[in-house]
């Protein structure tokens, strides 16, 4: 099991977004072009972060991340930090990828 470090004072979704994004970005050594593009911003950030988190596949950076030791820097932990944000499915898959990451390929 993963666990999630959870912060003395919870940034905002957007700001925990950007956060996890950079991060991502620090690990591959260049902008995340395509993951900023699939986020976006506004109404469909939330709709693209579910469909992320609850496809079949394993996303790139959920790999990238899981290799380097910074679990609490996916798309999954951020849906668990924000849980009230999220559908109880999306939820659902991100603890459930958490759980299981290192199983996965």
């Amino acid at each position: 099991m993963v666990e999630i470090n959870v912060i003395d004072e919870p940034l905002t979704l957007g700001a925990d977004l950007e956060k996890t994004i950079t991060v991502y970005e620090n690990a591959i050594g260049h902008y995340a072009a395509r993951a900023r593009r699939i986020i976006g911003s506004g109404d469909g950030t939330i709709r693209a972060i579910e469909n992320l988190v609850t496809t079949a596949g394993i996303q790139k950076g959920f790999k990238v991340l899981r290799d380097r030791g910074q679990m609490d820097s996916t798309f999954e932990a951020l849906v668990i930090r924000h849980c009230d944000q999220f559908s109880s499915t999306a939820v659902e898959a991100a603890r459930w990828r958490l759980d299981n990451a290192y199983n996965l390929t």
